[in-house]
């Protein structure tokens, strides 16, 4: 699948705001089976600025809640300490899963 630089920043905005493979294939007029065959593939472009995407927008989000979590905004700090809980139990599945490096 032959995409631009312009065609996967739009991949990572678009699944930063939550939307799955078969919208983004939609968005940018690609076949939707030949799209999510190259995004099940953990090693492709697609899978990788999808991830990416995702990614960002978590980091942003997180990044802010802590800034009000510090500046005593109690629901921000309850927010964020349930996102780390929540990426601890994350991690330790894929160590059980996956094994430890």
């Amino acid at each position: 699948m032959d995409l631009s630089q312009e065609d996967f920043e739009i991949i990572e905005d678009l699944s930063a705001t939550n939307y799955g493979p078969d919208q983004i294939a939609t968005y940018l007029s690609l076949d939707k089976l030949d799209f999510r065959k190259e995004w099940e593939n953990p090693e492709s472009k697609i899978r990788f600025h999808y991830d990416r995407g995702r990614l960002t927008a978590d980091f942003e989000i997180n990044q802010k809640l802590l800034e009000n979590a510090k500046s005593g905004n109690i629901t921000a700090a309850q927010i964020f300490e349930k996102n780390r809980e929540r990426i601890a139990v994350e991690n330790l599945k894929e160590q059980i899963y996956f094994g430890s490096e």
